[in-house]
């Protein structure tokens, strides 16, 4: 019989982490896939995925609704609690084997705690990684929850290491994103249009001359600034006599701020040559990417997926701080002169050689070979010599 895995799937983000490693479980004979699908992955505003599960072929066999829109500090955390309520019931019913997670996101989190309690053993890919956010916090404490880590790099690793997980249960297999990339980097196109299938909001962009792509996202630590940290970066963008794709932030906290920044600027200035959009599938999103004169803002597609096409990346604010980095990257607080500079000097250097710290691609391939060797079992408790301490010696000295 098949080993059952579930996953839980929020975010479009998140999706495109794990796309590929979905699909080779859905192909394996040895392994079967469940796919729970909440949080933002079902509002249209955060980027629904039902469409574009139903694309890849992949059915949704849990549909939750859990999410707590406000944008406060207060929602996010509340939004956690009713996913771990939910995910402990899902969890209960599939009578999973394991469950597959990815990244830092405060869902992840409320699943492997879910899973946790009841014995089930957890396989967590992008462990071991350092950005500088509260999504460390989460991202290290998945870890310890966790029973199998998938990482992307060699630094990775050794964080996960020192966090006192078994070596023989961390595997570097490389970042399944980069499947994706290392596919559009094969099957390279220089012209891709998404207006004509998304639509998308504002004026028309000629894809054929230059433009830049701008992801900004909240900083749940820095809430009471995000507005205005937008109103910076629009300043910055608005000061270049270059095209733009503009695309809307996640759900974390402070995004009703940043939403805000964005729509008055799309209403009060119908700037030329800038269109908005919500989302696109993986694949396309990272097409437009690639054939971008410069990415900015502080998604980590900037770090990740760009550091493989070489596309130069103006990274602003502390969101990214702390992840490893390409060449491609340049790094600015999120001041209007230093944005608008650095976007210049990007733009004007080009593309830059391909760095692959977070893989080559094949990484689907090596974690569905990994999987299916696996007897799936929760980890035992963590020894004092993984902790790096000396195990206490009685005293049995007479008194």
């Amino acid at each position: 019989m098949p080993e059952k895995l579930v996953t839980f799937l929020t975010t479009r983000a998140q999706y495109a982490r794990i796309k590929t490693v979905l699909l080779g479980i859905q192909e394996s004979t040895e392994l079967d896939l469940e796919v729970v699908l909440s949080g933002g992955a079902t509002v249209h505003d955060y980027g629904d995925l039902r469409p574009v599960l139903k694309s890849d072929g992949l059915e949704i066999n849990h549909e939750l609704t859990n999410l707590l829109d406000g944008g406060s500090p207060v929602a996010q955390a509340k939004t956690t609690g009713l996913e771990l309520i939910e995910y402990s019931s899902v969890i209960n019913e599939c009578d999973t084997d394991a469950l597959i997670l990815t990244g830092d996101r405060f869902e992840t989190m409320a699943a492997t705690l879910a899973a946790s309690y009841q014995n089930v053993p957890v396989c967590h890919f992008e462990g071991g990684e350092i950005t500088g956010s509260i999504d460390d916090k989460v991202r290290h404490a998945t870890t310890k929850m966790s029973d199998y880590h998938f990482v992307s790099t060699e630094r990775s690793k050794r964080i996960v290491e020192s966090l006192g997980e078994n070596q023989d249960r961390i595997y570097r297999t490389g970042c399944p994103s980069i499947d994706i990339a290392a596919e559009i980097e094969r099957n390279r196109s220089d012209h891709y249009d998404p207006q004509e299938e998304y639509g998308g909001v504002g004026d028309r962009v000629d894809v054929d001359e230059p433009y830049i792509v701008v992801q900004y996202h909240p900083l749940p630590t820095e809430y009471q600034s995000n507005y205005e940290k937008t109103r910076l970066l629009i300043e910055a963008v608005n000061r270049l006599d270059v095209q733009v794709f503009w695309f809307w932030p996640n759900m974390d906290a402070g995004t009703d701020q940043v939403s805000k920044a964005i729509r008055e600027y799309r209403e009060e200035k119908a700037p030329d040559g800038v269109r908005f959009f919500i989302n696109l599938e993986p694949k396309d999103y990272l097409t437009l990417v690639s054939n971008a004169a410069c990415v900015v803002g502080n998604s980590s597609v900037g770090i990740r997926e760009c550091s493989y096409f070489g596309t130069p990346v103006v990274n602003v604010g502390n969101r990214q701080s702390h992840r490893e980095r390409g060449p491609n990257v340049v790094d600015v607080e999120c001041e209007t002169s230093a944005i608008e500079e650095a976007l210049r000097t990007q733009i004007k250097h080009g593309e830059y050689d391909p760095s692959f710290i977070y893989g080559s691609g094949g990484a689907a391939d090596r974690v569905i070979d990994i999987l299916t060797s696996i007897t799936f079992e929760r980890k035992e408790p963590m020894s004092p010599e993984q902790a790096g301490v000396q195990p206490e010696v009685k005293d049995t000295s007479p008194r």
